[in-house]
C-alpha cells in the first residue's frame, strides 16, 4: 500500500505555479503541507490558490516546524547549495531546480552529502520526458544511427534581448555561465543522457550583449553580467563530437523557446526540433530519404497555433513530470524501502553537467580546450 508523504516547496515563483504545484497537489499520495518565499507574499498567494495549509518566509523554520518527507527547491541558483545542505542535514528527500549549483565545488559537496544520507535526490531536468527525447534515446540505444559521429545541440530563447533577465543574468545569483546555467544545462544533460556518453573536453566562446552589440564575455564592462550567448565545441568519451549553442538573445518568431538536437552516425541521422509551436522529428537511414516521425504524445509543429507551454512540453501536467516521478520515488522509499531512482536525473547527473559548465567558462577565459574534471 502506498503511504502518503508531506512535501514543502521553497520558492513560490511563476515556475512553481506552472510546473510543480499543479501536479503535486493532484498526486493522490502527496500533501503539499507548506510553501516558503523570501517576502512571504508570493507564498501566501500560492497557498491560497492551492489550498496549502502553511506559508513561511524562512526555509529553515519551515523544515523545522513541519513534519516533511521532502522538499522542492525553486529558488535562484546561489541559494540551491545552502538550502540543499540544510535539507540533507535533516534527512529530507530533495528535488532541486537546475542547475544544481553555482559551480562543481558546490555540486560535488551536495552529491556526496545526498549519498551519505541515502535520500532520494533529483534535479528538475524537465526536458528528458519530451516524447522526442525519449524517441531519440531509444533510437540511439537500438543502433538506429550506428556509431555516433557528430551532433548539434541548441536551446535558445529571446528573453534577454531587452537586458539581463533578472537574477539569471547576474553572476552572483545565477552563475557566470548565465544562459549556459539556465538553458544550456538542459542540452548538456540531454546530450549525455541520449547518447549515454560523457563530454570530456570543450572549447568555448561566450559573449554578452552591451548597447545592442555583442562583446566577449571576458571584456564585458559589468563584472556581474552573466553570459548571454555561448558556443561550445565538445568531445565525447567514445570519440564523437558536437556543437552546443545556447542563447537568450536569439529572436524566436513568437515561438517562446527552441530546442534542437541533430545526431549523425555511421548508419543514419535523427533531427528533433521543439518550440512553442510544437515539434518536428525527422529520421534518415544511410542512403535513404528523410522521413517524418509521428509522435502521438506530442503536438506537431503548427505556425497557425497559439504558441504554448503545452505545445512545447506536452507532458507538463502528467505523471511524466519530474516532480511527480520524484514524489513516486519518495513514496516507494517510505512504503517499501525501495531505493530505485532509475527514472530520475539525480545529483550525479547534475554534478556532471556542472563540471562541463565549469570547463566551458574556463575555456572561454583561457582561449584553449579544457578537459572536464572527474
Amino acid at each position: 500500500m502506498n503511504e502518503n508523504i508531506r512535501i514543502g516547496l521553497i520558492g513560490a515563483s511563476w515556475f512553481a505555479d506552472l510546473w510543480f504545484l499543479p501536479v503535486l497537489t493532484r498526486h493522490p499520495h502527496v500533501t503539499v503541507a507548506a510553501i516558503c518565499s523570501k517576502n512571504g507574499e508570493s507564498a501566501r498567494q500560492m497557498a491560497a490558490k492551492y489550498g496549502i495549509a502553511a506559508a513561511y518566509t524562512s526555509a529553515e523554520e519551515m523544515m523545522d516546524a513541519e513534519r516533511l518527507d521532502g522538499i522542492c527547491i525553486i529558488t535562484p541558483n546561489d541559494l540551491h547549495h545552502p538550502i540543499v545542505m540544510e535539507a540533507l542535514q535533516r534527512g529530507l528527500h530533495v528535488l532541486c531546480e537546475k542547475p544544481l549549483a553555482i559551480d562543481s565545488d558546490e555540486s560535488g559537496e551536495m552529491l556526496r552529502k545526498a549519498q551519505e544520507k541515502g535520500v532520494v535526490h533529483s534535479v528538475n531536468f524537465s526536458v528528458r520526458e519530451h516524447p522526442g527525447i525519449r524517441y531519440l534515446k531509444k533510437a540511439v540505444s537500438d543502433g538506429r544511427i550506428g556509431c555516433f559521429l557528430e551532433g548539434r545541440f541548441e536551446y535558445s530563447g529571446d528573453y534577454g534581448l531587452s537586458g539581463p533577465p533578472g537574477w539569471r543574468g547576474s553572476v552572483r545569483s545565477g552563475g557566470a555561465g548565465g544562459v549556459l546555467q539556465d538553458l544550456g544545462s538542459h542540452i548538456i544533460d540531454l546530450a549525455q543522457h541520449v547518447l549515454d556518453d560523457r563530454i570530456v573536453a570543450v572549447s568555448a566562446s561566450m559573449s554578452c550583449l552591451e548597447s545592442g552589440r555583442p562583446v566577449r564575455f571576458v571584456e564585458r564592462t559589468n563584472p556581474d553580467q552573466a553570459a548571454d550567448s555561448v558556443y561550445v565545441q565538445a568531445e565525447f568519451g567514445r570519440g564523437g563530437h558536437g556543437v552546443f549553442q545556447t542563447s537568450w538573445i536569439r529572436p524566436q518568431g513568437k515561438g517562446g523557446q527552441t530546442i534542437t538536437l541533430e545526431l549523425f552516425g555511421t548508419e543514419g541521422a535523427l533531427q528533433l526540433t521543439a518550440t512553442g509551436y510544437g515539434y518536428k522529428m525527422m529520421c534518415a537511414r544511410k542512403d535513404e530519404t528523410w522521413q517524418e516521425v509521428v509522435l502521438p504524445e506530442a503536438l506537431p509543429w503548427d505556425l497557425s497555433a497559439q504558441p504554448s507551454e503545452d505545445r512545447f512540453r506536452p507532458y507538463r501536467d502528467s505523471e511524466r513530470n519530474e516532480a511527480w516521478k520524484w514524489a513516486d520515488a519518495v513514496i516507494a522509499v517510505k512504503s517499501t524501502g525501495s531505493t530505485d531512482r532509475s527514472r530520475l536525473p539525480g545529483f550525479e547527473d547534475a554534478d556532471r553537467v556542472q563540471r562541463v559548465i565549469d570547463a566551458v567558462v574556463l575555456s572561454d577565459q583561457s582561449g584553449r580546450q579544457e578537459a572536464v574534471t572527474e
